[in-house]
């Protein structure tokens, strides 16, 4: 089943499934366990390109969104994870190049200090 479109509000059952579909099994018991304060949406790859030369980036960087609206502060190893992903996801995609620069642009950007739209754990009051 496609993903949501970007900025739809994603109710939880929707991210059950997308969960589900996608193998986060670990992501969707964090989730259900204590369920973000905000309502989830995604706005696709922040800052960058949802596509490049053909390839389709969105679906990778939904993922990447969901696992940062889910996190908690203090998680930097899980957030390093979900940036490896991310990276990994594009390079088998055929875009090493822009695997790695989206990778330092989220080590960078996305960090929590930040306190952006799209920082980590951006579904959690802060």
């Amino acid at each position: 089943m496609p993903l949501p479109p970007k900025g739809a509000v994603v109710p939880l059952d929707e991210i059950e499934r997308i969960c589900a579909e996608h193998g986060l099994t670990e992501l969707w018991a964090k989730i259900a366990a204590d369920p973000p304060d905000k309502p989830f949406a995604s706005d696709g790859c922040s800052l960058w390109f949802d596509s490049w030369d053909g390839v389709e980036l969105y679906p990778f960087c939904f993922l990447h969104d969901l696992k940062y609206w889910a996190g908690r502060p203090g998680e930097e190893a899980e957030r390093l994870v979900a940036d490896a992903e991310l990276m990994i996801a594009v390079a088998l995609a055929g875009e090493p190049a822009m695997a790695e620069l989206m990778f330092h642009g989220v080590r960078l950007g996305g960090h929590p200090m930040f306190r952006r739209s799209f920082s980590w754990g951006f579904g959690r009051s802060r």
